[in-house]
């Protein structure tokens, strides 16, 4: 590979960081708006009733979870190509960070399918026990989160290789 082509590879990942950051900003107003909704509702009917006011902040907080933490795994992404530009490919952290987002991926997939479902109908007094709703979204994000884990534990052995070949020289 040739320093320009090294150049451009380095560029790019630059741009990916700076297009994951992006991201997480997106999905950083998808969260306001989620618990904007939910609290600005409560906020002109409740004649200033804190309580209700919090507890529509908390519920907006937990129809939200599954997109905050998508955006955590996009600030990893964000974080992994931030070490690619700057010529860090195979490296312990960076398997590390994909295994953290994959685990974030398939977290956000279980808090859309069970957790959220079960909190809000605990909330609404409606115990009915566990509630689960795998709807299409839910069940896309937890089997990406269980692919990208596939690829972490092979980037996992690809360093292992990289650091037993680095021995040899």
């Amino acid at each position: 590979m040739t320093d320009s082509d090294i150049q451009k590879t380095r560029k790019t990942h630059r741009d990916l960081t700076i297009l994951a950051w992006i991201i997480v900003g997106v999905l950083g107003l998808n969260v306001s708006y989620f618990v904007g909704e939910e609290v600005g509702g409560i906020w002109f009917e409740s004649s200033g009733d804190w309580m209700r006011i919090f507890n529509a902040w908390w519920i907006g907080i937990i129809k939200a979870m599954p997109t905050i933490l998508i955006a955590f795994v996009a600030a990893d992404f964000a974080s992994l190509f931030q070490r690619y530009s700057e010529g860090e490919i195979y490296t312990e952290a960076n398997a590390k960070t994909l295994d953290k987002a994959a685990f974030g991926l398939i977290g956000a997939g279980i808090w859309a399918a069970i957790v959220s479902p079960t909190l809000l109908q605990w909330i609404g007094q409606n115990f009915r026990g566990i509630s689960v709703d795998f709807g299409d979204l839910a069940l896309a994000v937890t089997m990406m989160g269980v692919m990208l884990y596939g690829l972490s534990l092979v980037f996992r052995d690809a360093v292992r290789v990289k650091q037993e070949n680095d021995e040899f020289i």
